[in-house]
Formats: C-alpha cells, structure tokens, sequence
C-alpha cells in the first residue's frame, strides 16, 4: 500500500482564523519544520506533500529548505463548510471533538477536493492528512496507524485516533477523498451523528486506532495556531517532550490540567443583565425574585475585559448570565466592542424578548446585532417539543412565539447566504421533560445538525433538586471549571462560577480590580486546591466534575 502525507500550508492564516505561526520560530526551529520533520521520520510514509498557494511557495520552500518534501503549489477555492467550522470547532478545541455541531480536529483544515486530487496525481492508496501547525505529531504513533489502516482500509476507508488535537494524524482512503470531493463535505463531519443515516458511533469501530489510556484520557490542544496552544507545545518541548512517546505525552497533559492555571480564562461569560430573564417559577433556571436587580453592564466593565484579552487569540466570550443579553439597551454595541478581542463570541437567550423588554432601546437593533457583527453561535433556551411542557418548565406561555423566532432567524441566515450565527436549541434534561428530550434530539439534529442537552443543575442546593440521575463521581475532587472559565455579574462583580446566581462568592468587581487580579484571587486559589471551608456553595455542587 502507497500511503502519503499531505499538509495544508497558509503563512497568513491558521484554519480557524488565527494568525498563521508556521513561520514562527519554536525552540529554535519554525513550526512547519518540526512537523515535516516528525512526518519526515513515520517509516510507513512514502512522501511529504505541502500544499500552498502560488504566492506562498518561496516562503515555504525557505522554511523546508533541505528536508525530503514535495511542494504542491495550487489554487484553492473558499470550502463552503469554512464558515461553520470556524463557527463551531472553538467550543472544542482542546479535544479531537466536540465542537457544536459534533465538529472535530479533523474538519478543520482537510481540503478533499486537493487532497483527492494529490492521491490521484501520486497514485497512492491513501492519505496521511495532519495540521501542518501539529509540530508535536507522533511518528510512531502515525506509523501503528498506518499499519491498523492497512488491515482494516477495505472495511472503513479511515482510521483515526482519539487523542489530543494535533499528536496523531488522519489516513484516509483515496477511493473516500474522491467520493467526498464533489460537494467538499469534510472528512470529520463523517463521525457526526446525522439522523437521516444513523449509524453506530466510529469510535466503538475498528477505524477508531486506540493508543494508550492516558492518551485517551488527555487533552489539551498541541496545535501552533493559537498564543495558549503555542505556549503549551513551548513547555513540552522543554520538558523533553521530542523525545517522549504519545503515552508519555498523555501523561504530561493530563498532569498539567490538574495543576496548571492558565494565565487568562479561555471562557468567559458575562450577564448585561438581570431582566427579562426567567420567569417566576421556572424549573430549569434561577429567574424572577430569586436573581438580584444588578443594572445594566457598564461600557467601563466591556472594556476592562476587552482589553485584558486582547492580546490572547482563543478567549470564548458568551454573554448570557441571569437575565436576557439581548434586552440591554446597547446588546449591539457591546458585541462590536467584543467583537475584536474575542476569538469566539456566543449568546445565550431565551429568544421571547420584546420591545418593552429592550430598556429603552431598539429590538430590532438588538436582533440585527446577532447577524452584523457577527455572532458565531446563538443557544436558544427552548427545552421542550411541546407549548404545554414549555409553558410548564418556563412559567409562561411563549413556545410559538420562541420556535416562530427561531424560524424567521434561520429564513434571515439563508437569506443573507452565511452560515453564522449557528442557531444550537438547547434543552436541559429533568424529570418533567424527559419523554421530550428523544424527539427534541432528533428533530432539531435533523433541521440543524447541532443540539445541545444538559443535565439538570440544582445550583448548589439553592434550587430543587430535579434531576434524572446525577452524573457526579463518587469522589471529589478540584472543579475543573475554575482552571478555564470566569463569570462576570451585571454588576461588575466578578463570581466563582455561573452557579452563583446571587453573586454571594464575588471575588471583586471591573473594572476596579484587575480582571488577571482577579482569575488569581485567594478564593479561585483555594477552590482549585479542592479546599472548600470558605466556599459554602463550592462545598453543596454537584457541577464541579463538568469542564
């Protein structure tokens, strides 16, 4: 079997839309050599391919001067899944999947159409396809998968590898890059689940290579294209990571999850405010008497965060909190001015909104906003299939007027030829809406192609407890969401986590303190330490296992 390998190779831009650092040096060498090189040294590969533009060939040709490889300069066409993978895959980056839309690592950057055409042109069997930003990728690692793809390539047409982005390649089959090619479908979108060829998960399949478990159990991104992944490859370089095998590797990221604090949260949320949010009586969320009137987000506040994280390429904003973003009398500013400093920007509403819920500000502004600026993807707390369970998980009766919206947003989105803002109706599953949450799955997933369903949360004992089943280990131990992720009240304050509602655990408020100031506070401290005494609610959660 004749297997090559193929690298997408942009100096300008990265696949998500960061800026290129291939050129970059990395302990002394640019990324793309390291990954040549890596690529250069799997026994089972036959040649190295790079793929450019015309423009870029002589900066390529520089950064690889002496290597083995072949430099395939060629003109590609914009993919039409761009938009959504861009869109979508931020909200997973440190795993091979689990973008919205159950996008994965290898959606990002396969072009099939120029892939199909390389391995018709080199007259091989199949492909190797790794990032060419993947500086850490795995030689023997890709090598066991090529050897897996030779026994089991008639069967599959693929084999590919849970583990983190970026240390293991894609081999896929010549005959599937040609069938994939005509509509440019990417090859990740393959492992997705679609209801209208439902079949079972590849990962239960012999396609699925399984390395070692603490490769499995790792993540963490080893991709160069943002500053925090970049960073992270750095510090397993230095560790010694080049000469370690993909267990080893495995071994250091997880390792480092548990300890390392990252120097800015890759996720923030902020509440722009308390009205309009749930009503009194709803089962699912904090809403009505029970949230604190905290006001209306200050710009003072917008740009204390904004400038924090400006010079951080991967920060996910999401404004969401206790009340509805969208009824903030300046929602459309306030997605411009983040618009810049976020790599992702996401809102969460429950899309009933109204002019007398805009505080004296424009509705139509506020909804033009989510397509102008634009947002990347827009959760729409819906919950149910039916007005009456909607009515009585949401204490009001507003079901046709949030599936109307919802429909006059996606006739908008086509209308205007984009693929953003992704439109993701949300559920959280209880008791009460259990018998709905197949036929909400399933209905949505097939108009959209992306769900999202959660688990009941009981807000650390301030709410009743209504949950299916408890998804919590049995053993504690220090919650993940205090190493990645910040809530920012109305207010200003700054809170542990969005179990909060009340804001009892601020840490301290924007923009009087420093945002950084504040993610390295005594409390956040204590809290990744497991150490709870000072932190009543921390104590009460059930979240704490949830990343």
């Amino acid at each position: 079997m004749k297997c090559i390998a193929a690298l997408m190779v942009d100096l300008e831009h990265a696949p998500l839309g960061t800026r290129s650092r291939l050129a970059e040096p990395l302990a002394g060498k640019p990324v793309l050599r390291r990954t040549v090189e890596r690529l250069l040294a799997c026994s089972r590969i036959s040649s190295v391919h790079l793929l450019t533009t015309p423009a870029q060939r002589c900066g390529v040709e520089s950064l690889v001067s002496g290597l083995r490889v072949e430099i395939e300069p060629l003109r590609l066409p914009p993919s039409p899944y761009a938009e959504l993978i861009r869109a979508g895959r931020w909200w997973g980056l440190d795993g091979w999947r689990g973008g919205v839309g159950g996008l994965s690592v290898f959606d990002e950057d396969a072009n099939v159409g120029a892939l199909a055409a390389l391995a018709a042109r080199q007259e091989a069997d199949a492909v190797t396809v790794a990032p060419a930003a993947a500086a850490m990728i795995d030689p023997r690692l890709s090598d066991a998968m090529v050897a897996h793809f030779e026994t089991i390539g008639r069967t599959f047409e693929l084999t590919f590898a849970q583990t983190p982005p970026g240390l293991s390649p894609l081999i896929v089959s010549r005959r599937l890059l040609e069938e994939l090619a005509p509509t440019a479908e990417p090859i990740g979108l393959i492992l997705g689940y679609n209801p209208d060829r439902a079949a079972p998960d590849l990962t239960g399949k012999e396609c699925c290579y399984r390395p070692a478990g603490e490769v499995i159990e790792a993540s963490g991104r080893l991709i160069c294209d943002t500053r925090r992944s970049f960073e992270r490859v750095r510090e397993l370089i230095e560790a010694g990571g080049e000469a370690w095998d993909a267990a080893r590797v495995g071994s250091w990221l997880q390792q480092r999850t548990r300890t390392q604090v990252e120097q800015v949260p890759s996720e923030i949320e902020i509440e722009l405010t308390t009205d309009a949010g749930a009503a009194e009586g709803n089962l699912l969320r904090p809403g009505g008497s029970e949230v604190p009137k905290r006001g209306l987000l200050s710009f003072d506040v917008v740009r204390a965060i904004a400038d924090a994280v400006r010079d951080w390429d991967d920060v996910r904003i999401v404004l969401a909190g206790f009340g509805e973003p969208c009824a903030h009398p300046a929602f459309g500013e306030i997605c411009r001015m983040f618009r810049p400093a976020a790599a992702a920007l996401a809102v969460r509403t429950f899309a009933r909104f109204g002019a007398d819920h805009v505080n004296g500000g424009d509705l139509q502004t506020s909804e033009d906003a989510l397509f102008e600026t634009p947002v990347d993807i827009v959760e729409v707390m819906v919950d149910a299939v039916s007005a009456e369970t909607y009515a009585r998980l949401h204490g009001v009766d507003a079901f046709a007027e949030v599936t109307a919206r919802i429909e006059r947003w996606l006739e908008r989105r086509v209308a205007a030829g984009r693929a953003r803002p992704l439109i993701v109706p949300s559920f959280v599953k209880c008791n009460e809406n259990l018998d709905e949450m197949e036929p909400f799955f399933e209905s949505w997933q097939r108009r959209l192609g992306m769900v999202l369903v959660t688990g009941h949360s009981h807000y650390a004992r301030q709410r009743p407890h209504r949950a299916v089943t408890s998804m919590a280990p049995p053993q504690r131990s220090a919650c993940k969401r205090v190493f990645s992720r910040m809530v920012v009240l109305a207010d200003g304050h700054v809170t542990t986590c969005d179990q909060d509602y009340r804001g009892a655990q601020s840490l301290g408020r924007l923009p009087d303190a420093a945002l950084m100031d504040l993610w390295n506070a005594r409390r956040f401290v204590q809290i990744r330490a497991n150490e709870l005494s000072d932190v009543p609610l921390c104590a009460k959660c059930d979240e704490w296992h949830r990343p």
